[in-house]
């Protein structure tokens, strides 16, 4: 039954994805299907514990068949889409690229030995240990949201996240699984794919596969492929839904507006604190959208985005009924030992250096330092070709990037140790260098499709034709 459970999951997804456009690639059909497919099970999980329908195999069944053949109304249309696709790609494999299929090679090994180990391994991480996995199986024996861990306050420290990533392990585990950790294995496939498919939308396929090898073989990120922590997960979906925005900001075409909305909006349904790029992104588009005075994308957007934030605080506030103390201390104000702190670790992660316990390039190898070399030559070209030559709407980009992370550090400055029970060195070496993940894949799109890196690979890909 797990495979059934999987399977209903991707077609969920794939039906969503086909009826925003059936011009995507395979890689990004793919890609998008299983992150979508989880995200509405997880919704239906939620919206089932609210209509107090405990949860079954064959309800679960039932709902996604009916959605399924409901979201499918032109199969016709949607199958003669997937045979133009399949057709288009023994095409190209008509003019080999040997260079492309050998960095695939390395790919395809690398996640083999990662799923395997990943799978071999029960969840054994103490957060999973002490709430996800507990959480999950838990939800899968009661058959509701609102588990009896409750009453007696023993849903750990995620009890209170918004339940898509523990409940992704429910839902297996509601099919049969043994171990929940197959999940973690098609979320990074998923995030994989559709960063591939990003940057093959502006680069050719040698550039692609080398950034998506960059991107998966990132030490820290690659070792988390195979724990059952939700970090990873949360950066599919974070790119997923910055990369496929900015594509629709740059290039129009309302099939990346939709995947974006889509995906931002299980971005908070994933972790609340994924708010901070709801309100970066949100950023880049008013910036983009201020030109044409078009609002109404924004407001679409914000709408898609905030909603599932807002339902999950009040399901937290008026069901489950936890008392909370705040997370942040808003009267800190300035701390000069605390501020010299933080931005320690942060210079050790954005810059490869070691500093206490961390190094930045043991845990992201050359991600941000590639990231900050093809900054300064793009600057430097910018002076000899022209700013709007060299970074075009790429600027959007670095204005989220540096939105998104001033509101992500001030997010961690603010936190109150007491009620983490955690120092300010300790969350840095820990929370905070997990969700340097969700910056990964976005600087390195930038690095694969700057301007200086298409002078590169267009160089490199005449020298390989001979053209």
């Amino acid at each position: 039954m797990l495979t059934v459970g999987i399977l209903l999951c991707y077609l969920l997804g794939c039906s969503v994805v086909m009826t925003v456009s059936r011009k995507f690639s395979l890689a990004e059909i793919i890609g998008y299907s299983f992150l979508i497919g989880m995200g509405l099970e997880t919704v239906f999980l939620f919206l089932l514990d609210v209509v107090q329908l405990h949860y079954t195999q064959f309800l679960l069944i039932a709902l996604n068949l009916v959605v399924i053949i409901a979201l499918n109304r032109k199969f016709p249309e949607t199958l003669a889409a997937f045979k133009e696709k399949i057709a288009n790609a023994r095409t190209d494999l008509s003019s080999v690229n040997y260079v492309a299929i050998f960095l695939f090679l390395i790919i395809a090994y690398l996640f083999y030995a990662i799923t395997i180990k990943n799978l071999f391994w029960p969840p054994s991480e103490g957060d999973s240990i002490t709430s996800f996995d507990k959480l999950a199986r838990v939800i899968a024996l009661e058959g509701k949201l609102k588990i009896s861990l409750f009453q007696y306050n023993l849903q750990g420290a995620a009890g209170t996240y918004p339940p898509l990533f523990h409940g992704s392990f429910a839902y297996v585990y509601i099919f049969g699984a043994e171990t929940p950790k197959i999940v973690i294995t098609f979320f990074f496939l998923s995030l994989l794919l559709a960063f591939y498919g990003f940057v093959r939308t502006y680069t050719n396929a040698v550039a692609a596969m080398l950034f998506t090898l960059i991107l998966m073989a990132t030490p820290e990120l690659y070792a988390h492929a195979a724990l059952a922590l939700g970090n990873m997960p949360t950066a599919a979906y974070i790119s997923a839904a910055v990369l496929a925005t900015y594509i629709w900001l740059d290039r129009g075409g309302e099939k990346y507006f939709w995947i974006g909305a889509i995906m931002m909006g299980f971005s908070v349904w994933i972790r609340s604190d994924a708010i901070a790029f709801v309100l970066a992104t949100l950023f880049m588009i008013a910036l983009k959208i201020w030109q044409n005075k078009n609002y109404k994308h924004l407001l679409i957007y914000a709408g898609m985005a905030i909603i599932p934030f807002a339902t999950w605080l009040l399901y937290v506030k008026l069901k489950i009924q936890l008392p909370q103390a705040s997370r942040f201390d808003l009267s800190i104000g300035y701390n000069a030992t605390r501020l010299s702190t933080m931005l320690n670790y942060t210079k050790a992660y954005l810059f490869a250096v070691p500093y206490r316990e961390v190094h930045g390039g043991q845990l992201y190898g050359v991600v941000f330092i590639s990231f900050f070399i093809a900054l300064l030559v793009n600057t430097g070209l910018a002076f000899k070709k022209g700013v709007k030559t060299v970074f075009g709407n790429q600027a959007l980009l670095l204005a989220f990037l540096l939105t998104a992370f001033a509101v992500y550090f001030t997010e961690f400055y603010l936190i109150n140790e007491d009620v983490q029970a955690s120092t300010i060195a300790s969350l840095m070496a820990s929370s905070f260098k997990r969700g340097m993940f969700y910056f990964i894949p976005i600087v390195l799109f930038y690095t694969a499709t700057g301007y200086s890196s298409k002078i590169f690979f267009d160089w490199l890909e005449k020298f390989r034709t001979g053209s």
